[in-house]
């Protein structure tokens, strides 16, 4: 089987050796993948380690083996230089929120060119962003939940609703279990579900309603993603992003 040219964002790395690196990237050709990079903190090695921060965009070239867990990269390149992402303290910030989501979330090893373009827009939207993006975080995991399959039925909403997260859906009454948002989250959740991020700026948020959302968010992902145990960084975000 003959080496193929892969384009990949990288979500982690983990040290290996004194000298090396595993890396996970979801890559547009075969989903989730780790690769060890021989070498990469070695005076004379060719790729920089600064190629393997959380959500660079590379291009490298690798040969899969069905089956294999761990690969090998060549040729690896920077596709995207970013002006801002990881330079700026909120904007890292943010960077750290969705290396932790993605790496928690994503496990299929399957090609999804939507999602790979998805991920791709937004991380470029976030890095050029001169306005507000607070409640980029929220958006986000609002939006990838629609390729993971479990995105609210946004359909079923009126006001006064409250957001049920067992079914994914608004109802007019209050759900008998504890896993709903009140009125005024599930208002928040459908405005956020009604704009794209050029819009962001314009949702004027009471900031403890935003972080309340954000941590219901999380939940939402527990009910419905196995294996999905929670994030530590948006307790970061609460500090950066006030």
């Amino acid at each position: 089987m003959g080496a193929d040219k892969i384009r990949g964002i990288v979500l982690n790395q983990i040290r290996y050796s004194d000298t090396s690196l595993i890396v996970k990237v979801y890559t547009d050709t075969f989903g989730l993948q780790s690769y060890l990079i021989k070498g990469v903190f070695q005076k004379r090695s060719k790729f920089r380690p600064a190629l393997f921060q959380p959500m660079s965009v590379i291009q490298f070239v690798s040969q899969h083996k069905q089956g294999k867990e761990l690969h090998y990269m060549q040729e690896i390149s920077l596709e995207i230089s970013f002006h801002q992402l990881h330079q700026d303290m909120g904007k890292n910030a943010v960077l750290m929120f969705m290396s932790e989501l993605l790496s928690h979330a994503i496990h299929s090893q399957e090609s999804d060119p939507d999602l790979f373009d998805f991920l791709i827009q937004t991380i470029q939207w976030l890095d050029l962003t001169t306005g507000s993006y607070a409640a980029f975080p929220h958006y986000l995991m609002l939006e990838l939940s629609r390729f993971l399959g479990f995105y609210p039925k946004n359909n079923s909403f009126s006001n006064g609703a409250t957001f049920d997260m067992m079914e994914g859906q608004y109802k007019k009454q209050q759900p008998e279990h504890p896993y709903f948002l009140d009125e005024s989250l599930s208002d928040y959740l459908h405005q956020l579900a009604s704009i794209v991020p050029e819009q962001l700026a314009t949702l004027k948020w009471n900031p403890n309603y935003r972080r309340q959302l954000l941590g219901e968010l999380i939940n939402y992902y527990k009910l419905h993603l196995p294996g999905f145990n929670g994030l530590k960084s948006h307790e970061i975000l609460r500090v950066v992003l006030g």
